[in-house]
């Protein structure tokens, strides 16, 4: 845009207009309105309203201005502008099967403090669920030295579909509870801040493509895959959610010839480990790593063994990835996909499993999508919690931005 055009009057243009700027400065740190200018390629006028707008709600700060360039004459001193990250915060929380973990972070993102509480038992209730979770929460914020009230939007996460009310689509022996609870109103006891429920997988592609492997891909299949496998999917360039938040829901699986059902890659490794030390078919090595008791099998053992080349361990790994391959090549068939990302703890297992897997969806469909493992490990559900809350807090900013300036 040159100077000479008018500011936008439109509120879709508006919400846009502050969107760019303070996308701008949370990317590049101070800069003038000559540079928000150069990078938005929105008019002077448009700038430096949506600054005047951002400063007084506090998310933009301006700064002692630079002084005039040597030889440039007299003049006004250009206005600097620097986005202020202090101005509120998010709280993230990944409330799972195993455990609930809480960060609160900065309007730029990056966390200020962090606490994971684990559950007792896989099949704790739904209160005793929520108690830890508001624990962990009182935690991490007294960890960041934050009151409640500074807390502008929160975002929940949860292993299962969510409905347009917010309330989780769950099976009662895998969440016992949890569907008839009103999750916002529990998240949110205390707090004066929104509160949005989310179904884990879609926060992690979500988290991929703000900070992890997917960043600038629109066709994206986040596969979670430690206990139980579920997907988030990413197409044309939006969240895929479905009808009642059930898009990537994995059921039909137990309808799939060689796989049966939604088990994950670190529940097929520990189990098929197991058997095989039940079976005295096991390797010395990955015996040895169990002291011969298979309650003791973890995934984490069985990666560990078959990256030191256990014949045992390197046997449950191709299994494990045959099963697997048959659900990528089943989702790139119906989804064509250019991306998948094995997300989740069993990530980290990435140099373990992923030759092995592209081989397998390789020989199962021609043109296979390319295949990563996430870099964000057990925290890219959280980090997409984080994501959302921040993405949230930004657009009621735009909202009130727009009603303070009334118009059409």
């Amino acid at each position: 845009m040159s100077d000479r055009e008018p500011t936008a009057t439109s509120p879709l243009l508006r919400r846009l207009n502050a969107g760019a700027v303070l996308d701008a400065l949370r990317a590049t740190g101070p800069a003038t309105g000559t540079e928000l200018m150069e990078i938005t390629g929105l008019s002077r006028p448009t700038v430096h309203t949506v600054c005047d707008h951002l400063i007084s709600r506090g998310w933009v700060h301006e700064i002692e201005q630079r002084p005039p360039q040597r030889g440039s004459g007299p003049g006004r001193r250009a206005r600097q502008y620097e986005f202020n990250a202090a101005a509120g915060y998010v709280l993230g929380i990944d409330l799972g099967q195993n455990k609930v973990t809480s960060v609160v972070a900065d309007l730029r993102g990056d966390s200020l403090a962090e606490h994971t509480r684990t559950f007792r038992a896989g099949g704790i209730g739904a209160r005793a669920r929520l108690n830890q979770m508001h624990r962990a929460v009182e935690t991490t914020l007294g960890d960041a030295g934050l009151d409640k009230s500074a807390v502008l939007a929160i975002a929940l996460a949860v292993p299962g579909p969510v409905d347009e009310g917010g309330h989780v689509v769950a099976e009662e022996d895998y969440l016992p509870g949890l569907a008839r609870i009103d999750l916002r109103k529990a998240a949110g006891e205390g707090f004066d801040a929104p509160v949005l429920v989310e179904n884990d997988a879609n926060l992690a592609v979500l988290a991929e493509r703000w900070r992890g492997c997917a960043q600038g891909a629109d066709n994206v299949v986040e596969l979670l895959a430690g206990e139980r496998l579920g997907s988030g999917l990413y197409f044309g360039g939006r969240l895929i959610q479905g009808s009642r938040g059930a898009a990537g829901e994995l059921k039909f699986l137990s309808m799939v010839d060689g796989v049966g059902n939604t088990d994950g890659i670190a529940l097929l490794a520990r189990t098929l480990g197991a058997e095989a030390v039940v079976a005295s078919a096991a390797s010395p090595s990955l015996a040895d790593a169990v002291g011969g008791d298979p309650r003791r099998m973890t995934a984490k053992l069985v990666f560990a063994a078959a990256r030191d080349g256990d014949p045992s361990a390197l046997a449950v790994v191709d299994e494990v990835t045959a099963r697997i391959g048959r659900v990528i090549a089943l989702l790139h068939t119906l989804l064509n996909p250019e991306l998948v990302v094995i997300g989740g703890a069993v990530a980290q297992a990435g140099d373990v499993l992923l030759e092995p897997l592209r081989r397998a969806v390789g020989e199962l469909v021609p043109d296979p999508p390319e295949i990563k493992n996430s870099a964000l490990g057990d925290h890219v559900v959280v980090t997409g919690a984080v994501c959302r809350a921040l993405d949230h807090a930004a657009l009621e900013l735009f909202q009130d931005i727009h009603g303070a300036r009334g118009g059409s």
